[in-house]
């Protein structure tokens, strides 16, 4: 599928007319097909094009996470991608161009810009060969009336406070589900680094072990297990979870950030939704990952394309186009002047962005890590701890488990 911008054959011939040369070509493959991301994208690229005559931007709706490696051999590449956090695979093979060479001397693309876990999501031995194009953060959304029903307050500040929030709802009305959740790693490793898990041994992003079967798994995986034997867990996919939510059969649902959007059009304004940062655990602090699609230069183009994709991407994360897209998508900017740059008035009426951009500017979010066996951990770890939360196996039995299968990963072996 491909979106080019709006009137773009007119605008190259005007752009060539201007500078006495066509602008250079930038195919940019990317994930987003349709809906409001997909929209906000395209009218973005729009404007870049219209302002920069030199380059031209052209979208190529595809699966580049997926496609890319094979398309660079072949020479069938683009000058520009947007890929998942898993791009180990792509920097071992040599197939990415490193962001570094280009961001000396940026003002925008820089450490004292990005928000810590940003800067640092798809940065390997120092190089960056991703820079986070769309910030997804974990966060819990709820029915402002089924709160008020139960003489809740205010949104919970810490894991205690939810299940108590949790037991009140359960109370007030029995046939209301008090809390729905994935059983997907970004929305059960919060909980467990807010009770002090790491990712991996050695830190969040470095070592060559990982760290479950220990007090915060313990701790955790306990959790979610009491409230599943009480009643008052649900574990669903994220459609059910929302079609569930906007029936107001559940009055908590865990989601992100770009899904708020879709839980407003669930609920279709039945009801207030309200939104809160994942709660803070036995460390006194809450804790999230930093997921999402970033930009890639992949190997093989002139100087020149490569230039003119950097102009690109440096002009994406400048303020005014950070503000467009958080306001468009719900996810949030990746700069520190995209949020100090964010409205007053949109962000009243918008919980789910304030939520977002308070996770994603604490220093206790971390970026997922970029190792391919990560991602084995990953599917290792969402069985685990949907048998330990329903009772399939015990606590300590998953974890042990866990930590065996996930230490094996890490150490070469592979299952998929």
């Amino acid at each position: 599928m491909l979106l080019a911008a709006c009137g773009s054959a007119a605008h190259s011939a005007t752009a060539a007319s201007r500078t006495g040369r066509a602008p250079v070509a930038v195919s940019l493959w990317e994930s987003h097909n349709g809906g409001p991301v997909g929209a906000a994208m395209t009218a973005l690229v729009d404007r870049f094009d219209a302002s920069h005559p030199s380059v031209h931007v052209t979208i190529v709706v595809t699966k580049a996470s997926k496609k890319l490696l094979a398309a660079i051999p072949s020479g069938t590449a683009p000058v520009l991608a947007e890929i998942s956090h898993y791009d180990g695979q792509l920097v071992k093979a040599g197939a990415l161009v490193s962001w570094n060479p280009f961001m000396q001397g940026s003002a925008t693309v820089s450490s004292g810009n990005f928000a810590p876990a940003v800067w640092k999501n798809g940065e390997v031995n120092g190089q960056h060969y991703r820079l986070q194009a769309d910030v997804k953060l974990s966060q819990v959304l709820y029915n402002e009336a089924l709160f008020r029903q139960a003489g809740i307050t205010s949104a919970p500040k810490t894991w205690a406070q939810l299940a108590s929030d949790a037991a009140a709802v359960k109370a007030k009305d029995p046939g209301v589900i008090p809390v729905g959740w994935k059983d997907s790693s970004a929305h059960i490793l919060p909980a467990f680094m807010s009770d002090g898990g790491t990712l991996l041994q050695g830190g969040n992003s470095v070592g060559k072990a990982v760290a479950f079967d220990t007090p915060a798994g313990t701790a955790s995986f306990s959790y979610f297990r009491s409230l599943y034997a009480a009643g008052e867990l649900q574990i669903h996919h994220g459609t059910t979870l929302r079609e569930d939510f906007g029936a107001g059969k559940m009055a908590m649902i865990d989601g992100t950030s770009a899904g708020y959007a879709k839980a407003l059009a669930a609920v279709g304004g039945k009801f207030a939704v309200g939104a809160f940062v994942e709660p803070a655990g036995s460390t006194g602090h809450a804790a999230n990952i930093v997921q999402g699609l970033g930009f890639v230069l992949p190997t093989g183009h002139t100087h020149a394309q490569d230039e003119a994709a950097w102009t690109f991407v440096q002009w994406w994360f400048a303020s005014a186009q950070q503000v467009y897209w958080a306001e468009h998508t719900g996810f949030a900017p990746e700069t520190r002047a995209g949020i100090a740059a964010m409205p007053a008035s949109f962000l009243a009426g918008h919980p789910g962005a304030v939520a977002t951009i308070a996770a994603v500017s604490s220093p206790y979010s971390v970026p997922r890590p970029v190792s391919d066996s990560y991602k084995e951990v990953q599917a290792a770890l969402d069985a685990a701890w949907f048998d330990a939360v329903t009772g399939k196996d015990t606590v300590q039995g998953a974890l042990a488990t866990l930590q065996q299968q996930g230490d094996k990963y890490m150490s070469g072996a592979s299952q998929l």
